[in-house]
């Protein structure tokens, strides 16, 4: 038996400010203040493709910021 695919994510690190986010738990976390520097400020949960749009924004925004 194989993993559980609902258990399957990604964790992506964006040089996004997490203050000009509405941080969603479970999707947008700030980790700014714990040990994450030069990785990006931002931690988002991709565990679906709908994640993955729901991130496209801001991916674009910390692709801009590189």
């Amino acid at each position: 038996m194989g993993p559980d695919p609902q258990s399957k994510k990604l964790l992506v690190y964006l040089k996004v400010d997490p203050a000009s986010v509405d941080l969603e738990d479970g999707f947008t976390r700030d980790v700014s203040a714990i040990g994450h520097f030069g990785t990006g400020d931002l931690e988002v949960t991709l565990a679906s493709m709908s994640d993955l749009e729901r991130a496209k924004s801001l991916l674009v925004a910390s692709y801009e910021t590189s």
